[in-house]
């Protein structure tokens, strides 16, 4: 716990977050992800963090996890656990973050919002699921919904990606001399994960999910899967996949960080066990170093942090988008209409 709350507090300095005044609901979550509450709190906010049961632990572990560390901090008495949003007042909430919990952020839910509260994504817009939030109505009503630059210098989120692959070759003693690899993904993340072990001397034959050509699969030993985009369905037991499972051997490993799959009928050692579906992460940065998540999430409370300022000086439009990019480790949707 201490280490965890050391790490805490390193993201927080590196971000210098200022939300003194302000009302942040967020979730109350376990493990890595307990940050965001702490962050929010020692930014001086005024912090509902709602706790629910889920499969990393009960609704009562999250709420300990949260105040054990924000105890340890001094900051218990500005963080309230709810269970439920009926408990609050969501007409006074300045920033909700998109968070696990708190999601989805639903017309019903933005209908009771401030029209000057702001949604930060804890990611980047390219990234972003309907799912999680109604943006159109969330736009409509004046509300400001802004992205995470990931590149950002004082975040290494790409190179996390690579060192999660990086970890599982090596757990399976699949060495740079005694592999080959196929990647298919995204762009952005071929170009993190190829990078990263191009320069341990991996060989690695890198393809993008629309411009995959059929491959000798027996050519390589380990496969590795990393699409966010485009939902093909990349390893099935159906003609509509790009890789029968039925041509994957037993001695093949799959590394799956994302992308549409069906590993129902294959029989050769995956990672993980069940993947994650489509637009989900199998395995996020804080899978190979808890300092990932709670410098992503540092980054878009301070986007949160800027989308207030912005709105308080009254900036709109090209002027709001250029403050948010400029001073604050933010990303707008491509689509004007957004900013």
């Amino acid at each position: 716990m201490r280490r965890q709350a050391h790490l805490i507090k390193e993201s927080f300095n590196k971000f210098q977050l200022e939300l003194h005044g302000k009302i942040v609901l967020t979730e109350a979550a376990t493990g890595n992800f307990v940050c965001t509450a702490i962050l929010a709190a020692m930014a001086g906010a005024k912090v509902y963090a709602i706790a629910k049961n889920s499969r990393y632990g009960s609704a009562s572990q999250a709420h300990d996890a949260v105040i054990s560390i924000a105890k340890e901090l001094g900051i218990e008495n500005q963080i309230t656990i709810i269970y439920s949003l009926d408990e609050i007042d969501l007409g006074k909430i300045d920033v909700v973050t998109n968070t696990g919990f708190v999601r989805p952020i639903d017309k019903l839910m933005i209908e009771k919002l401030n029209p000057n509260c702001v949604i930060p994504l804890m990611y980047e817009p390219w990234e972003f699921r309907p799912s999680d939030i109604d943006l159109e109505y969330a736009v409509r009503k004046g509300i400001k919904v802004y992205g995470t630059n990931e590149s950002d210098y004082r975040l290494q989120t790409m190179n996390y990606i690579g060192l999660t692959v990086l970890y599982f070759l090596l757990k399976e003693k699949r060495s740079p001399f005694n592999s080959r690899i196929l990647l298919i993904g995204c762009e952005k993340f071929n170009k993190a994960i190829e990078g990263k072990l191009k320069k341990l001397n991996y060989s690695v034959s890198s393809f993008l999910t629309d411009k995959y050509i059929t491959e000798n699969i027996g050519e390589y030993d380990t496969i590795v899967l990393a699409e966010h985009t485009n939902s093909k369905l990349i390893i099935g037991n159906s003609d509509a996949s790009l890789i029968r499972s039925s041509s994957i051997t037993e001695d093949q490993l799959i590394i799956h960080i994302s992308g549409n799959v069906d590993f129902s009928m294959l029989n050769c050692k995956h990672y993980p066990e069940t993947p994650a579906s489509f637009r989900y992460m199998s395995y996020t940065t804080d899978f190979i170093d808890p300092l990932a998540v709670s410098n992503l999430h540092a980054a878009g409370l301070k986007v949160g942090e800027g989308m207030l300022k912005a709105n308080q000086d009254g900036l709109k439009g090209l002027y709001f988008k250029s403050f948010m990019e400029i001073k604050y480790p933010a990303l707008a949707f491509v689509n004007e209409k957004y900013w």
